[in-house]
């Protein structure tokens, strides 16, 4: 699978993209929208990633552009409750979108998700009349579900971005409630400090690495005396493996 990062800051967009190609997939990055529009013409990936955030043009305008030009499926990143925002971009021809700052897992089950609907309503034969070849599936993937229930008393809903404690909401900042989002992807792995910095792909990693263990901190404060979020080991951190989903 091959995917046109759409991204005015480079630094994400490589990162992103490094990332990417670790998971054996291809990536094109562009961080104008001149230079998105020749790579869709000339790399023609299978999915686009599309900030609406770009220096020399409107990003609505853009994925309307796209849209004109191909059928190659579009997901959006938006801001924290930027709902506007998303439903303009799915009225102008996007096909889904993601909240910043994202999961790695969660944007390639996205991706898997368009290129499948993309795939089944493809027409059932081809000019030709005959049928066309059956397209190779992507290896399974799980998405992690959207309502984690972890150790029996906190629940996060990372579609939302709500956390609930013995049934109560807690309101958590949004650097807190991205490392939760973290580690409640991963139940029962521990990731370095450095892994979960990487993993928010924040503007600022650089200071919150400096803050990370403080942060930590305060969020297992902010969720009780179960000291939910673990540390086995020093400069590490995991959650417990969830109970099973209501």
């Amino acid at each position: 699978m091959k995917l046109l990062v759409v991204e005015a800051n480079e630094r994400v967009s490589a990162a992103l993209g490094a990332a990417l190609e670790e998971q054996g997939l291809q990536a094109v990055c562009a961080s104008t929208g001149r230079a998105a529009l020749e790579l869709l013409d000339r790399a023609r990936p299978d999915v686009v990633l599309l900030d609406l955030v770009l220096p020399d043009c409107d990003g609505f305008g853009l994925c309307g552009a796209m849209r004109a030009a191909s059928t190659v499926p579009i997901l959006v990143t938006t801001a924290r409750g930027d709902h506007l925002s998303c439903v303009r971009a799915l009225d102008l021809g996007a096909d889904d979108h993601l909240v910043k700052p994202y999961n790695l897992a969660e944007l390639l089950a996205r991706a898997r998700a368009v290129l499948r609907r993309g795939r089944l309503a493809e027409p059932a034969t081809t000019d030709s009349g005959t049928a066309p070849a059956a397209a190779v599936p992507d290896e399974p993937f799980e998405e992690p579900p959207t309502d984690l229930l972890l150790a029996g008393r906190v629940r996060v809903d990372l579609r939302e971005r709500a956390v609930l404690v013995d049934g109560a909401p807690t309101e958590l900042p949004d650097d807190e409630f991205d490392i939760l989002a973290v580690l409640a992807r991963r139940p029962g792995r521990t990731l370095r400090a450095d892994q979960i910095v990487e993993e928010i792909l924040h503007a600022h990693r650089a200071s919150l690495r400096t803050a990370l263990p403080t942060r930590i901190a305060s969020l297992s404060e902010r969720l009780g005396p179960s000291r939910l979020v673990e540390s086995p080991e020093d400069g590490s951190y995991r959650l417990p493996v969830p109970e099973p989903y209501a």
